[in-house]
């Protein structure tokens, strides 16, 4: 069973198209066409209908992807064991929330480079919903979000670790200097949010809601280090915010999170990539990096 044949049955699976994937692969669409012929010989089964001019997999085409992509993942991790891995090229896309890679990536990102100096690392911020729809489309490679704890066979999971959410304010605020807070008292002071459809942000909507309350922000934004600059600054305000995105203001003395009374809101930081998705040497050295370094946070 050749690689190669692998590598354009997965590719018209993709695309879709004999004809596109022959243009992807640089190969004669009747080449294509007699590789995956070749695919079908040796498998003794059909992988895709035939009909007019269209072209769909098979149930035994879509039982197959897995084994196919699990063969060229391990082929292309065997063709370079040997390989330092300062010789490897090529682009890692992962996707991230913009609290994590404040936090997180001023780390990962050296910790990558220095194993892989001509990989290029590209990140992209986005929410937690958008960017599991990135990685299903395989416009990532890999995620690292946090969110309520994924079950999904769609995604394998690498790593995952609870976190505390907090209500966060400035330790000026009089708020900061009490034994306990209710949800009733936050309501009417002056809220910094991030957007709507931030997992933090919906996890303390939610958490209002229960108990009957809502607070309407007077600005929303997309970053958390504009937040923390504007608690720093304005000792009124407050917000709601991931503990390890704050432990270093807290630290300082510069913000404090509050004691809500009944109100404890927690999520999962999870590294995850399709299950599907064909792990090269550059991908798993990516993985392995933010593995540990955030198993640090």
């Amino acid at each position: 069973m050749e690689i190669r044949n692998l590598n354009t049955f997965l590719k018209v699976t993709e695309l879709k198209s004999f004809s596109k994937a022959a243009e992807a692969l640089d190969y004669s669409q009747s080449a294509v066409t007699v590789q995956i012929q070749q695919l079908e010989r040796e498998l003794g089964v059909q992988l895709f209908d035939r009909i007019g001019k269209s072209v769909s997999i098979t149930q035994y085409g879509t039982d197959f992807v897995a084994y196919a992509r699990d063969v060229v993942s391990a082929v292309s991790r065997a063709s370079t064991f040997a390989t330092e891995n300062k010789d490897l090229t090529g682009t890692v896309r992962v996707g991230t929330l913009d609290s994590l890679m404040t936090v997180s990536f001023a780390d990962i990102v050296p910790a990558f480079h220095e194993r892989f100096p001509h990989v290029v690392t590209r990140i992209h911020c986005d929410n937690a919903a958008r960017l599991k729809e990135l990685l299903i489309k395989n416009e990532i490679d890999l995620v690292y979000t946090l969110d309520e704890q994924l079950h999904d066979a769609q995604f394998a999971k690498v790593f995952e670790a609870e976190d505390e959410i907090v209500v966060v304010t400035n330790v000026e605020n009089p708020l900061a200097k009490r034994v306990s807070v209710s949800l009733f008292d936050l309501v009417g002071h002056p809220f910094v949010m991030m957007n709507r459809n931030n997992p933090y942000r919906d996890r303390f909507d939610l958490e209002l809601a229960h108990h009957d309350l809502a607070i309407e922000p007077f600005c929303e934004l997309e970053s958390d280090v504009l937040v923390i600059k504007l608690l720093s600054a304005n000792p009124q305000y407050l917000s709601v915010l991931p503990r390890y995105a704050v432990e270093k203001s807290i630290h300082r003395e510069r913000l404090a999170a509050l004691p809500v009374a009944g109100c404890v809101m927690r999520q999962w930081r999870q590294l995850l990539y399709h299950k599907n998705k064909v792990i090269t040497p550059q991908i798993q050295g990516m993985l392995d990096t933010i593995a540990t370094c955030c198993k640090r946070v």
